[in-house]
């Protein structure tokens, strides 16, 4: 079989066609160089200008692609710049925030945070109650007081009118105890005029009408009354028979006396009588000064 030189120096093996050249090697990294930098901008070496040197063939197939590739990025880059200044580019260059079930930490914190809320309402209530309750016992107290107070009040009142009452009952005793002095004089002078002769307007001391005897009586216990029998038992106030004592006032129609006790009076009863020891009779009652 013939062969041209030019073309295959000799036979090739299946050996040597798998082993790599050196041509092929050197061309694959000038494409890999060129596809990866933006622009082959290095020196060529001298002997690579040849056209036949296979890195020289090797970039002048690559430059045309390097060049389409620039001004395909260019293109983009114009393409681009202007969309993206639009409004509805901006908005669609929003990453979209998608809603998603929370986590079982972040459930486990909003039920911790639940029952924190519902703790503080449930002492806010307890606590609103309580006050409540404060109120209620303060008020209580407040009531209890004012009635203490109330108490109080009405027993110093109580016991201010018992002393006043006392002091009353004391000063009337002593007003009796006084009169009751008094009045003895004025019985003891009525017992010493017994026998004596009566004389109209007489004041004594030998002859008396009933009004003079009277008169002159109670000036021992220094009273001063006017010469009538009216006018004596105007002086004085009326008493019940239970309760008369000796030296009251004997007091009829026109007449006056002095009582003695035990339902006895002595009085300057008429001319017959002159003064007498005698029992009351009808138609008389007691008066006291």
């Amino acid at each position: 079989m013939l062969r041209d030189s030019r073309e295959c120096p000799g036979p090739i093996s299946e050996a040597l066609l798998s082993r790599p050249s050196t041509g092929r090697v050197l061309a694959a990294g000038a494409l890999a160089l060129a596809v990866t930098a933006p622009a082959l901008e290095t020196a060529v070496p001298a002997e690579t200008q040849n056209p036949l040197h296979p890195i020289a063939s090797a970039a002048a197939a690559v430059t045309p692609l390097l060049e389409a590739r620039d001004r395909d990025r260019a293109a983009s880059r114009d393409a681009i710049r202007p969309a993206a200044l639009t409004p509805g580019a901006v908005q669609a260059q929003i990453p979209t925030v998608r809603t998603e079930e929370p986590g079982p930490l972040v459930a486990a914190t909003m039920g911790i945070a639940d029952r924190m809320a519902e703790a503080e309402r449930r002492l806010a209530a307890r606590r609103a109650v309580q006050r409540v309750a404060a109120q209620r016992v303060a008020a209580q107290r407040a009531a209890a007081q004012r009635a203490a107070a109330r108490r109080a009040a009405a027993q110093r009142a109580a016991a201010r009118k018992a002393a006043a009452v006392a002091r009353r009952a004391a000063v009337r005793q002593r007003a009796a105890r006084g009169s009751s002095a008094r009045m003895a004089s004025v019985v003891s002078f009525a017992r010493a005029q017994i026998g004596k002769r009566y004389a109209r307007g007489g004041e004594g001391p030998r002859a008396f009408d009933c009004s003079g005897f009277t008169k002159t009586a109670y000036a021992r216990a220094g009273l001063r009354l006017p010469h009538s029998s009216g006018g004596q038992a105007a002086r004085a106030r009326i008493v019940s028979r239970a309760a008369a004592r000796p030296g009251d006032l004997v007091v009829g129609p026109g007449h006056v006396g002095v009582y003695m006790g035990r339902g006895m009076m002595i009085d300057a009863g008429n001319p017959q009588t002159g003064v007498v020891y005698r029992r009351l009779y009808a138609g008389l009652h007691i008066e006291r000064f």
